[in-house]
């Protein structure tokens, strides 16, 4: 092997590559297209706000192209349509689907959460279901269920595209939770939580099933970082802000852009070739101080 090939702007280039990055428009979504765009990528995203996306087309396109589209992949109509766009556009296929989009439907059991007496039975159980079962149809179906048919409509894409640029493979990169890994109660969060923990065996049978297709899957779990589900807003420039937070992980702050950029395009590029079935913890060493299930 060449010097040059061990060269991090070969090992790590994704130029010319396509991405589908889903929630594009906000929070690690947002990383991950600003990532992908700054190192030569094409990329398109998707969301159900229209204007959302258009402002992040216009503002962060660099080296690649950023390209809206508008789809709510909880839909399977919706679904086919950016099937059907999506193969229009790209008739080599694409090279990374980033599947990040989610919901975080239980609001009352995470304000609640600090209230909870723990020892009175009564309480908890009625602080467990506080949002209902319409909670947990809304976190399966946004967390698991529409990464899945999307990931189904977008195979035959994929294969293309990991057979038009040889010595890579088409990657898959989902982006689960920390919360799906951690025993804590998550503020109440306990639909969104096993939902995390769900997406993260789904990357596994995904990869393994996809082994004859060379689609690789591999996911990222992030820890505590600045987005619309945490803080609850965006700014003008689509980004949320979380002050004097994160100083009790070992890192001693909370994720950043290049945290998540970096172990995006790991996995994205030639350099994550050899990755498959895999989670990457980006959590500021969260996992080291709390209780969790691996």
């Amino acid at each position: 092997m060449s010097e040059q090939e061990l060269q991090a702007q070969n090992l790590f280039d994704v130029s010319g590559f396509v991405a589908v990055v889903t929630g594009g428009g906000s929070g690690i979504g947002l990383m991950a297209t600003q990532t992908l765009a700054a190192n030569g990528a094409r990329v398109y995203i998707i969301g159900r706000r229209q204007e959302v996306l258009n402002r992040v087309a216009e503002r962060y396109s660099s080296k690649g192209q950023i390209f809206p589209i508008q789809g709510d992949i909880s839909d399977t109509a919706s679904i086919r349509a950016i099937a059907a766009d999506l193969e229009k556009r790209e008739e080599k296929g694409i090279n990374i689907l980033v599947n990040n989009s989610g919901v975080s439907p239980e609001l009352k059991a995470k304000e609640e959460s600090t209230q909870i007496d723990f020892t009175d039975p009564h309480a908890v159980g009625q602080w467990m279901v506080r949002d209902g079962v319409e909670a947990w149809r809304e976190s399966y179906a946004g967390n698991v269920a529409a990464h899945h048919f999307l990931t189904a409509a977008l195979l035959p894409l994929l294969r293309k595209g990991g057979q038009a640029i040889p010595g890579h493979s088409s990657a898959i990169i989902n982006i689960s939770s920390a919360a799906g890994i951690t025993k804590t109660h998550s503020q109440g969060q306990f639909a969104y939580s096993s939902s995390k923990a769900a997406f993260l065996h789904l990357t596994k049978e995904w990869a393994h099933t996809f082994v004859p297709l060379r689609i690789r899957a591999n996911c990222i779990a992030p820890g505590l970082f600045p987005t619309e589900m945490t803080t609850g807003v965006s700014d003008e420039n689509q980004k949320s802000r979380l002050e004097g937070a994160g100083f009790h992980f070992p890192a001693g702050r909370v994720g950043k852009e290049t945290d998540i950029g970096s172990a995006l395009l790991y996995l994205a590029s030639r350099a994550g070739t050899y990755v498959n079935g895999q989670v990457v913890h980006v959590d500021g060493g969260l996992l080291l101080k709390s209780p969790s299930t691996e």
